[in-house]
């Protein structure tokens, strides 16, 4: 059984079952477009995405991890998303994400779930903070992040990323 953790006009982010794994890896996982600047910009082997899937993707509902991301009026999935720990900086952080597929790109849908993210972890999880990790050369998603109210945080050296500029927004802001 899977849970909405967030719902937009046009989308729902939700928890994941097993059966979500091969429409994602598909669309997204193994698609290079899709995956050149997540993660280490690179696509994943299948071994690697179910290894991924299974540690940072929501099968337990738990609103804490990241989900697909399905369209409302077709119900398709066509991306995914959520909330992911991060202890980069020492301390409980949650990072927003969001990856789509190729044809959902210059649709808003990022600008859309993004917002809607950053509203569940401040307002409904109660967060001090949300931080987004972007790829320098990421100039679409940096625009995202500006757009839905993040600022320049930090930029940081990863060992698996590599450089990664860190934006985040406070619920003080």
């Amino acid at each position: 059984m899977t849970t909405n953790m967030i719902t937009t006009e046009r989308l729902i982010l939700r928890s994941v079952n097993e059966s979500d794994f091969e429409p994602l890896y598909q669309m997204a996982f193994s698609d290079p477009d899709a995956m050149q600047h997540a993660f280490e910009a690179k696509v994943l082997s299948r071994e690697e995405a179910m290894a991924f899937f299974l540690k940072d993707f929501d099968l337990e509902a738990s609103g804490k991890k990241a989900g697909v991301i399905v369209e409302k009026s077709t119900g398709a999935t066509i991306g995914f998303g959520g909330l992911i720990a991060s202890a980069v900086f020492g301390e409980e952080d949650y990072e927003i994400g969001f990856v789509f597929a190729k044809d959902s790109w210059g649709k808003g849908y990022a600008t859309e779930i993004g917002k809607a993210q950053i509203a569940y972890g401040l307002h409904s999880l109660g967060y001090e903070r949300m931080l987004a990790f972007v790829a320098p050369k990421n100039l679409a998603s940096v625009a995202v992040l500006k757009k839905i109210g993040m600022s320049h945080f930090k930029t940081i050296e990863t060992q698996t990323r590599g450089p990664r500029e860190v934006y985040a927004t406070f619920k003080s802001d």
